[in-house]
């Protein structure tokens, strides 16, 4: 009887030093404001004054300061998904596995919100004479709906994405590619550890696209697909941290004929900085490979081609990233312009100068986007 006191007594100590133990790691051992495994900048360390020591927020703050700042997290974050993949649960931290992929079921959509971005941009394209097009991507929960487990929340994107078409005024051209996807699924459009599409899911809708304002893509026998990278993991990955997780590829599509003469991206205080290519290869040593596409979301992109054509507008989130670079091959001038970095559209482009306007984002992203009312904004 003693031993066993004893016994339980040490791993008590044991269990409580290396808590301890850990604790004092995170407070004396370097802060980083972003986490690159995450992709996202961590919380930052709440002020302490004698009214926030009193305050329900400052608990809040700082307990989510020293979880995100947690030594080793990462391996804890693993140690987690482990656990619980061994008692059964298909879903670990918002993310679901299925047949070797992850997902990430979409929030309940919010049908007020979808309203006022649809006043947003039928107000919009009165201004453009039958220049815009929208088009609404689904997410890869969507297209493979049917791998989910049974108790996963339910998939609206379809019916979000056919109201907010039915709702648009008939000066606004509607590109619906949920059906061409939902055809190709068992080909790699989209990536299995992360959000986005693959660059062979953007060019599907980029053929889709083209087609619809009257030109003809490039077919995919004249394009050259370079596997740039085999060791993607993703945003999916990165909430995880799986052993199960198969890496993704990066491909890049490039073919003859038009070629980038430049491209400038502008950041939210106002720099410019010049690259030559729209894929910026230098990401593909980083872990978030899909910043190969033109980079780290800012508010405006220009990329200019010697194509001889004339000058479309994308209004997006990052899916347009690893789109765009197919259009340059009929338009010379690509403007991608990201509302979420910027107060007012007016103040990085002049609408009226484009050609074509395209209004690009997935369905996730539309459903919980506040931002597209600023196209409102004078």
């Amino acid at each position: 009887m003693k031993l066993k006191k004893l016994i339980a007594a040490v791993n008590t100590a044991l269990f409580f030093g290396i808590i301890v133990i850990l604790a004092v790691a995170t407070l004396l051992m370097p802060k980083s404001d972003f986490s690159e495994l995450e992709n996202r900048f961590l919380a930052e360390k709440p002020a302490l004054s004698l009214r926030s020591w009193f305050s329900e927020d400052y608990s809040r703050n700082l307990g989510k300061y020293l979880q995100e700042h947690f030594a080793l997290r990462p391996r804890w974050i693993s140690l987690r998904t482990s656990l619980e993949r061994l008692a059964g649960h298909d879903e670990v931290n918002g993310v679901y596995f299925a047949d070797g992929r992850f997902f990430e079921a979409s929030e309940p959509i919010d049908y007020s919100r979808i309203d006022r971005s649809v006043e947003a941009i039928n107000s919009f394209a009165e201004k453009l004479d039958g220049r815009l097009s929208v088009m609404i991507v689904p997410t890869s929960a969507q297209i493979y709906v049917d791998r989910l487990p049974d108790y996963s929340p339910e998939q609206g994107q379809r019916r979000m994405i056919n109201y907010v078409y039915s709702a648009l005024s008939e000066d606004v051209r509607t590109i619906d590619v949920y059906d061409l996807l939902y055809r190709s699924r068992e080909d790699y459009i989209y990536y299995r550890t992360d959000h986005h599409w693959t660059t062979g899911g953007a060019y599907i809708a980029y053929g889709e696209f083209v087609r619809r304002i009257g030109y003809s893509p490039v077919s995919l026998d004249k394009i050259n697909i370079e596997h740039a990278s085999h060791d993607f993991l993703g945003s999916y990955y990165s909430k995880v941290i799986s052993d199960e997780a198969e890496p993704d590829t990066v491909d890049i599509y490039t073919s003859g004929g038009a070629e980038v003469t430049s491209v400038r991206v502008t950041d939210a205080d106002g720099n410019t900085s010049e690259h030559k290519s729209v894929y910026f290869r230098e990401y593909l040593e980083n872990k978030d490979k899909y910043l190969t596409f033109l980079g780290e979301n800012s508010p405006l992109v220009e990329i200019e081609s010697d194509a001889g054509g004339g000058s479309l507008l994308i209004i997006k989130d990052s899916y347009a990233n690893c789109f765009a670079p197919f259009l340059t091959k009929h338009f010379s001038k690509v403007a991608l312009v990201d509302l979420r970095y910027m107060m007012n559209l007016s103040d990085y482009v002049n609408v009226s100068e484009y050609d074509s306007v395209l209004i690009l984002y997935n369905a996730s992203t539309f459903a919980l986007d506040a931002n597209i009312v600023k196209l409102l904004a004078k």
